[in-house]
Parts: structure tokens; C-alpha cells; sequence
């Protein structure tokens, strides 16, 4: 991978062309990734058209099943055991760095639950080349916690919610210079007021904003086709309004329930089983959080024979609002 990445990185801009890029494989191309930005370029062309992926790019891995909230429509088993112990996570992550994977994305739970998060997020960034990123709901995160892990992860994703003071979280986001992005479950009764409370969020300093939509049987929290078509709109118009000073991201399992909406890839696929898998907190491996079936993963090399067998599947949820036909 070397040779590749010195092949194309006179083509970068110079600012660029000295960053630690990491090479990963995909079907005919070739992705670069730098952790600490975050930045990607995806090459094409003959050089790298016999490359085929070999690792999934991201892990989601639930660290602990306690939380501070009880939200209804969270999607974790809450009866599921919290079996992972620093060691064995550290030990886990870093055998997913060899593998070739380039980001572990954390939740839980609450992540800031775990024993000696701040330690165990520094020694994962010195100990590999991972992109280290978490979720959290914010009510533990200080500003204390996040001068210590400062320039040893990836990004933080704040989920907000209606009673979980997410203006004051995001004040003390910004005034430590953290790495956030939101994580906006967009329901009927947010739609209501979208505009004004996109509006607060700029204003506090929110840039980066990830609109979930509700997976479950809970039909009073599924978007009818009156929603969907005004959240369409919506997204469409801050995109021309703001352009590339915001990311404006949805997530993958909106399918194509939003034609209109640019889409960086051309495929209505989310990518579940093989651009990522979900890692639970009792040890089990699934193509993603909300996938109704799961195989033991005590070890790496079990995610990796998971992966091997099934990758090419594209198999939907049995769960409300997967973006996958059925």
C-alpha cells in the first residue's frame, strides 16, 4: 500500500501530501484516511482496479450496557451482560487495527460508564492507527474529561434529545475545541420546530449534524409521507443555503425515502455487513445495531470469519425503518 500512496499523493494538494495517510482497500479503488481530520480521498483509475476489500472500514462496539437514561426507543438488549473489561476491549481493537479496519465507533450505553474511559481512549490512539470515536448523551462529559483525551480521538457524537440540556453539553463542546458532531433523532414532534432548533444549534456552534431516522415497532415515532417530504425539503434547502461550511449527513437507513437529497454514493445500500458491522456489549457480532440475528464474537478472528461469510449479503432488519426491501 505504500507504493500506492506515494503514487497518488503528488495529485493531493501540498498541505496534504505530508499527512500520515492510512490505505484501505476497497472493490477497485483505494481509500486514504487521515484519523485526525478526518479526511478521505478515494482513488480510482487501473493501478488500483484489482484491489478488493479485505476488512470492513468501521466497527460500532457497544462497551457497557449501563446508561443514565432509560430511553423507549433505544435499541440495545437491555438484559444483555456488559462482558467487556479494558483489557480484552484494548486487546479486541487492536487486533481490529491489524485486520485493516480504520475507525472503531463506540456506544453503548454510556460509554463515559466504562472504567477509565479517558485512559482507555489514550492508550487505544497511542497503541494504533484507529480513528477513535464515541457516543454519548453528554450528561457526564466535563470539561476536565475532555481536556484529557484532547487530540487522542476521532470525534465525539452528542445524541440530543428533548430533556437531556443539550445547549449547555454543547457549550462545553466548543469552549474545549472538541470534535463533535450531533446526532439528531428526527421524530414527528421534532419536525415540527426543525427549522428553529436547526437555527439554535448553528448558533451554539454545531457543524456537524447526523439526522437518524426512528428503527422500531413504535409507530408514533416513524415519520408519515407528509414528514418525509417536508424533511426532504429541508435538507435539500440547507444544503444550497450552507454548502460545504456544514456537513449535513443522514443516516443510511433513510434509504431511498429522499430521492432528491445529493448522495455522495451512487447506491441506496447502507452498507451493513460489509462497510461495518455492530459489536455488542455481551460479545456478539451482527451486520448492524438493529439486525435481528448475532453470532458469538469473543475474539477478532471471529468477526473476521463473520465478515468473511456474509459480507456479500445484503440482508434487511426485521425491524421499522430499515432502508433495506424486505
Amino acid at each position: 500500500m505504500p507504493d500506492l500512496i506515494d503514487t497518488y499523493r503528488r495529485y493531493l494538494p501540498p498541505p496534504l501530501q505530508s499527512l500520515p495517510w492510512r490505505a484501505h482497500p476497497l472493490d477497485g479503488k483505494l481509500l486514504l484516511f487521515e484519523r485526525d481530520n478526518g479526511l478521505n480521498v478515494l482513488l480510482e483509475g487501473d493501478e488500483v482496479a484489482h484491489l478488493r476489500r479485505a476488512a470492513p472500514r468501521t466497527l460500532l462496539i457497544g462497551v457497557t450496557n449501563d446508561c443514565t437514561r432509560a430511553c423507549s426507543f433505544c435499541y440495545r438488549d437491555r438484559a444483555a451482560a456488559s462482558l467487556w473489561d479494558y483489557p480484552s476491549l484494548l486487546a479486541f481493537c487492536q487486533g481490529a487495527d491489524a485486520w485493516g479496519v480504520l475507525e472503531v465507533a463506540f456506544g453503548g450505553g454510556e460509554p463515559l460508564l466504562f472504567p477509565c474511559w479517558g485512559e482507555f481512549i489514550g492508550e487505544l490512539y497511542a497503541s494504533t492507527g484507529l480513528s477513535v470515536n464515541f457516543t454519548t448523551n453528554g450528561t457526564l462529559l466535563t470539561e476536565d474529561f475532555l481536556r484529557g483525551i484532547a487530540g487522542r480521538y476521532g470525534q465525539i457524537r452528542l445524541s440530543i434529545y428533548e430533556d437531556n440540556d443539550w445547549e449547555a453539553t454543547i457549550d462545553r463542546l466548543v469552549r474545549s475545541d472538541a470534535r463533535f458532531g450531533i446526532n439528531w433523532l428526527i421524530t414527528p414532534a421534532w419536525m415540527a420546530g426543525i427549522d428553529a432548533t436547526f437555527r439554535r444549534l448553528l448558533d451554539l456552534g454545531v457543524r456537524d449534524f447526523l439526522l437518524i431516522g426512528y428503527k422500531g415497532s413504535d409507530t408514533s415515532l416513524l415519520l408519515d409521507a407528509a414528514d418525509i417530504k417536508r424533511l426532504e425539503h429541508f435538507v435539500v434547502q440547507k444544503y444550497e443555503q450552507l454548502g460545504t461550511s456544514v456537513a449535513l449527513k443522514l443516516d443510511a437507513c433513510w434509504g431511498s425515502s429522499l430521492p432528491t437529497v445529493p448522495r455522495l454514493f451512487p447506491t441506496d445500500d447502507c452498507g451493513a455487513g460489509d462497510e461495518f458491522l455492530s459489536i455488542t456489549c455481551d460479545k456478539r457480532v451482527k451486520p448492524c445495531s438493529f439486525f435481528h440475528e448475532s453470532a458469538e464474537a469473543r475474539t477478532i478472528d471471529d468477526v473476521r470469519a463473520y465478515w468473511e461469510q456474509r459480507r456479500a449479503m445484503q440482508v434487511a432488519a426485521r425491524i421499522g425503518g430499515c432502508g433495506r426491501e424486505r
